[in-house]
């Protein structure tokens, strides 16, 4: 689970930084809220599809 949290997050954090100092630089302010909605929809989008692609072992406690 830590490691689909890792792969998640990375994207987020880098679109967040860049976006803060896009913001800083071009208007001399900064949504916050826009920013941090963004960086956290993207997070669960990312980490939903990261989920979505580890097989489920069907065969768990089960012995044959």
């Amino acid at each position: 689970m830590l490691t689909l949290f890792k792969k998640s997050i990375k994207f987020p954090i880098i679109y967040f930084a860049v976006s803060i100092v896009w913001q800083l630089v071009v208007y001399r302010e900064v949504s916050w809220v826009d920013s941090i909605g963004i960086c956290l929809l993207t997070f669960l989008i990312l980490f939903f599809y990261h989920w979505t692609n580890v097989p489920y072992n069907w065969k768990k406690g089960h012995n044959e």
